[in-house]
């Protein structure tokens, strides 16, 4: 389909699009069509969510429309190579791509018919007061918790072990299918069989609906977004006309979209919230045990035999453009789980949004019935792409929870022993042997005496006075921990005991034990899953809670995955077509050289749009030097050991003072970390630079806790309006404030190395050397660009914060020499590319920043 052109010159675009906006659309569409990967860099302001999906929806549209002229292409030639059928009256012919075009549309039509009803009832009704008044009783309730906890306490047999057969589903497909809890010894083969013999008849499966062609986009982008959109999707036409082409019936409706979420996002059953006490993990295994059958199952959640109520809820979902919070209000007021309603939704979704982690593990894509098999994938905001896959495989665990949760298993294993079946006990065993094992490790290597060290999976499992941890099968292991929901029962065990001891009664849920077998049940899933690019990272910590005989230490072990690739490698190669967009996205080739280097030239692109606002709006400049002529080259790369110069400190607030009293409104002053940020608020506060600063504008620093923030934004919007003289923010590259925030007009007027001795991107930089195609003697080394790469995408990612809109205008001012080097200017931003002033000196600064906000008619940032 790679020939496949745009049947719309607007794509649908709801507004006249700038020249870069067009541009953009229409590299996007071509990338797609041609079924490349591609990554997209278009700067704030330029519309760059509102162009991703035009140009999806508008491929979408023309690749329905093209499937069906192929099929009537291929009847047509069937008919001329059949000696049979080429003397047959034309109307004969036209009868068939009728009948042929009938079928493709039968499942599409019907949906639609379905929807069309729904969406008349909709205009019919007072929706939008009726609809904000659910919405407020909605949340009304969620946010009342249950007076009493009603749960009743089962006893020990509720944790004792169901049995266990290699062969046997998912808990949740199992638990979906069981029409009562019963628990028997059977494997799932012999008990189909006695189902057989003793007449039970399944019920009869309903038709699968089609999986349509479909956006599958993480959900950055807000729902009502696609509503902006005129999807130009029309109902097809029952026959071609006479030269084969299909017509359009001129029927428009909204893109069919479905937002996915978690249970913690879409649960309404609040008793079951209430329960799991915040836990997703508890929420699951709750969820789990309310599907089968009986008087406990989920009021909200029909039976697979009785679909109905499910595909009422698919029908209404899909009908209207709807968010998570839609979704989950719909569940409330249709009294259908919105978790599995929005699931059965997919397949006829033609835009799925979903989370990130959802996306990124097959497993989750599989439990969710999500195959990317001829679907096009798009990842807006996907600067942190490649840092947010190897935080998503890693893992930490202490040798404190190794211990704790050993306990718990040899505790549960005592109780139940009698109740195992042969591999119950055969795994509980092996777990038992990697839990000592891991203890014994980090035992052995806290004597040592290291504060850390990264050690190969091999080394961390072939080391130890147990020696068996190398001979277990880990993913057996691992798949017998998913499978079985042990955890749930053993965490829930424990805690049931710890509450009869301390006599507080009523069980509750199993939470700080649950937690801990969870992540101890990643961290073997890291290690079953681990190849050449796994790492274990030891490192000696302090513990909050010693006992006596520890002397106060404890180990974290923290599983590291290091290079991306063949974890996101099963997407790109799956998917149609996969587009990774973002306001700061260069340095480009990290995503070429870490993410796809197997990809074949042709199946790769890349493309960076121009800014929407005139380059006369932007002065940019690299300054090298201080109002007293010192050098400024911060070579503070987030040690904690390492401290600023007092003079350098000094010098930097002088400049920006004196930037200060020529800036109208608000000033931003992004610092490379935390620490950078404490040392200069406290050396200012001493010399009283401060002070003389906040005589010019108030003074704002960006807060460490998440829950501050908004209050400081306020407080620094609300100094930058009116007569006032504006405010200025020091902030973090990298932080709370350099994504996501717009310092838009007024808001904003004005080398963040990481930490070189960290042991994680020490590792991370040796395997690229190793791993570099260009790893000879003089070449360059991939690992010093890694290093380089990651600092400038966080200083392009903070100077994207200054220009929001083709109306605004800023000035960006770099205050180290370094950034006039030549390989530093070619990191930053392209649409910055070719403006970078280098003033010769401070004052030479001054006087051009001077000239340039005079020009700017109307005061707005810099």
């Amino acid at each position: 389909m790679t020939g496949l052109e745009p049947s719309d010159p607007t794509y649908g675009f709801p507004f006249k699009p700038y020249k870069q906006q067009q541009d953009l659309i229409a590299h996007l569409y071509r990338a797609i069509a041609g079924g490349q990967v591609t990554v997209i860099e278009s700067p704030t302001g330029t519309g760059k969510s509102l162009s991703l999906i035009s140009s999806s929806l508008s491929y979408l549209r023309d690749a329905n429309a093209h499937a069906r002229s192929e099929l009537v292409d291929s009847i047509r030639a069937a008919v001329a190579d059949s000696d049979a059928l080429k003397d047959e009256p034309a109307w004969v012919i036209e009868h068939e791509i009728k009948s042929k075009l009938d079928n493709m549309d039968r499942q599409e039509r019907e949906l639609e018919d379905r929807l069309a009803k729904i969406r008349e009832r909709e205009r019919e009704e007072t929706a939008s007061l009726a609809h904000d008044g659910r919405r407020s009783m909605a949340r009304k309730r969620q946010k009342v918790a249950a007076a009493e906890d009603n749960s009743d306490d089962g006893g020990d047999d509720q944790f004792a072990p169901t049995p266990y057969h290699e062969d046997q589903e998912s808990p949740e497909i199992l638990a979906q299918a069981q029409s009562d809890g019963a628990d028997d010894n059977y494997s799932p083969a012999v008990r189909a069989l006695l189902d057989s013999l003793s007449g039970k008849i399944k019920p009869k499966e309903e038709e699968e609906e089609p999986d349509v062609q479909k956006v599958i986009q993480l959900d950055p982008v807000c729902a009502t977004s696609f509503a902006q959109v005129d999807p130009v999707r029309a109902a097809p036409s029952p026959s071609p006309t006479s030269d084969g082409s299909i017509p359009s019936s001129g029927v428009d409706r909204p893109v069919r979209l479905i937002p996915l979420g978690s249970r913690q996002n879409l649960c309404i059953n609040d008793d079951v919230r209430k329960k799991s006490g915040g836990s997703n993990e508890a929420l699951g295994d709750l969820c789990v045990d309310l599907q089968k059958g009986g008087k406990d199952r989920c009021p909200y959640l029909p039976p697979m035999s009785e679909p109905a109520k499910l595909n009422a809820f698919r029908d209404k979902a899909l009908a209207s453009v709807r968010d998570i919070e839609d979704i989950e209000d719909l569940g409330r007021q249709m009294h259908t789980c919105p978790y599995y309603g929005s699931r059965k939704a997919v397949r006829s979704a033609e835009v799925v949004t979903l989370p990130y982690n959802m996306l990124m593990q097959k497993s989750a894509r599989e439990a969710l019935g999500i195959s990317l098999k001829g679907h096009v994938v798009v990842i807006d905001e996907a600067h942190n792409l490649i840092d947010s896959v190897l935080a998503l495989h890693s893992v930490s665990i202490t040798s404190t929870q190794l211990l704790t949760i050993r306990q718990a298993l040899l505790t549960y294993i005592q109780k139940f022993r009698a109740r195992f079946t042969g591999l119950n006990a055969t795994y509980l065993k092996q777990l038992a042997i990697i839990l000592k094992h891991l203890s014994e490790v980090a035992e052995a290597w806290a004597k040592d005496g290291k504060r850390e060290e990264m050690l190969s999976v091999a080394r961390v499992l072939s080391t130890g006075a147990s020696g068996a941890a190398d001979q277990i099968d880990l993913r057996k292991l691992n798949e017998y921990l998913q499978k079985s929901k042990i955890a749930r029962k053993i965490g829930g065990y424990v805690d049931h005991v710890a509450l009869e001891k301390s006599a507080k009664g009523r069980q509750q849920i199993r939470n700080v034990a649950t937690r801990a077998l969870h992540q101890i049940q990643q961290f073997i899933l890291c290690l079953a899953h681990a190849d050449r690019e796994g790492r274990v990272l030891f490192t000696s910590e302090a513990d909050s809670n010693p006992k006596p005989s520890d002397q106060g230490k404890r180990v974290a072990l923290k599983y590291l995955l290091l290079a991306p690739a063949e974890s996101f490698r099963d997407i790109a190669e799956d998917a149609k077509a996969v587009v990774l967009a973002g306001g700061t996205m260069a340095p480009m080739s990290d995503f070429r050289e870490q993410m796809f280097p197997y990809l074949p030239p042709e199946r790769f692109s890349t493309f960076s749009c121009g800014h929407v606002v005139p380059p006369e709006q932007v002065l940019t400049c690299v300054v090298g030097k201080g109002p007293s002529g010192m050098a400024f080259s911060f070579t503070y790369n987030s040690r904690r050991d390492e401290k600023l110069a007092s003079d350098e400190m000094d010098e930097l607030g002088q400049a920006l003072i004196n930037i200060a009293a020529l800036t109208p409104k608000g000033m931003v002053v992004f610092v490379p970390s935390y620490d950078f940020l404490d040392q200069i608020q406290s050396r200012w506060e001493k010399t009283g630079a401060r002070q003389r600063l906040a005589a010019k504008k108030e003074v704002f620093w960006e807060p460490k806790s998440s829950a501050e923030v908004d209050a400081v934004l306020r407080e620094y919007a609300a100094g930058n309006v009116g007569d006032k003289s504006g405010s200025v923010l020091f902030a973090v590259i990298g932080a709370k404030l350099s994504e996501g925030i717009n310092f838009a007009d007024d808001m904003a007027r004005g080398i963040p190395y990481p930490n070189s001795q960290s042991a994680e991107l020490k590792e991370r930089m040796a395997y690229l050397r190793e791993e570099s195609p260009n790893s000879k003697p003089g070449s360059t080394d991939a690992g010093q660009i890694l290093y380089q790469n990651l600092a400038f995408r966080a200083v392009n990612q903070s100077i994207g914060r200054a220009i929001r809109n083709a109306r605004d205008w800023a000035s960006v001012i770099l205050l180290d020499e370094r950034y006039s080097q030549p390989s530093k200017l070619a990191q930053l931003p392209a649409w910055l590319a070719g403006n970078v002033r280098t003033p010769a000196s401070f004052g030479a600064l001054v006087q051009t920043l001077a000239k340039f906000n005079r020009s700017m008619k109307t005061p707005a940032i810099a």
